[in-house]
């Protein structure tokens, strides 16, 4: 209730006065810290997820200083209202963070597993499924873009023998299952067979390292979104 029972407070910190900002941040940080450890539940694209909360005090420290700079943003203060309780305003900013963040990689990952034909020749420099991702410019997608390109060469570099050499047919290729199995020399139900493990495998390996947190490894969750046409 800092904001809304003090006014002066609260024009300073609308004008962005460094000792107004520092006040609110001494304010809300902490509970904001215990709302970020304890994670939360959310809706996206129909289905129940959860953020388990930050994974260490380096996530926590990165998490809060997000928010708070979010928060502080000359648009965001003077959004704020000043009428409702500023705690609620800035756990929405926090929350909605996370959320955008879950939605970047999922967009991500099904884009590397997406189901739409492609012409190899005009495939950019960056496809993550070659291991690399684009530069944008922009520091915090660049990151993002680079682990998930990282986690997928490691993923496809630990896959067995066949499976490493379905996968670089399948998604790297985009070959069907039948010329896949004139290639290989494999019936086309096994192809099929490998592929499928080869996705759910890629689902759990991804799941583990913090992505789909709230999915699950079947044809009605997420595995939908990759599944062979």
């Amino acid at each position: 209730m800092l904001l809304v029972e003090d006014r002066k407070l609260l024009d300073a910190f609308r004008r962005g006065e460094a000792v107004a900002l520092d006040r609110v941040y001494r304010q809300y940080a902490p509970p904001l810290a215990v709302f970020l450890r304890a994670g939360f539940s959310f809706r996206a694209e129909g289905r129940n997820c959860r953020f388990r909360g930050a994974s260490s005090a380096f996530d926590l420290e990165d998490r809060l200083q997000d928010t708070f700079s979010r928060a502080f943003a000359q648009n965001a203060r003077m959004s704020y209202d000043g009428l409702s309780p500023y705690r609620a305003y800035l756990f929405t900013i926090s929350r909605n963070n996370v959320i955008d963040e879950f939605r970047r990689k999922e967009r991500a990952l099904t884009e590397s597993f997406s189901e739409e034909p492609a012409d190899l020749e005009s495939e950019p420099a960056g496809d993550p499924r070659f291991g690399r991702g684009p530069a944008t410019g922009r520091p915090e997608v660049d990151a993002e873009s680079a682990e998930l390109a990282g986690l997928v060469q490691r993923f496809r570099d630990e896959l067995p023998g066949r499976e490493r050499e379905i996968y670089r047919l399948r998604f790297e290729e985009e070959l069907e299952h039948k010329d896949i199995a004139t290639r290989t020399g494999l019936s086309a139900s096994k192809v099929k067979t490998s592929e499928k493990r080869i996705r759910t495998t890629f689902f759990e390996f991804m799941k583990e390292r913090g992505y789909f947190a709230g999915f699950e490894a079947n044809e009605g969750g997420w595995l939908r979104l990759i599944r062979s046409r």
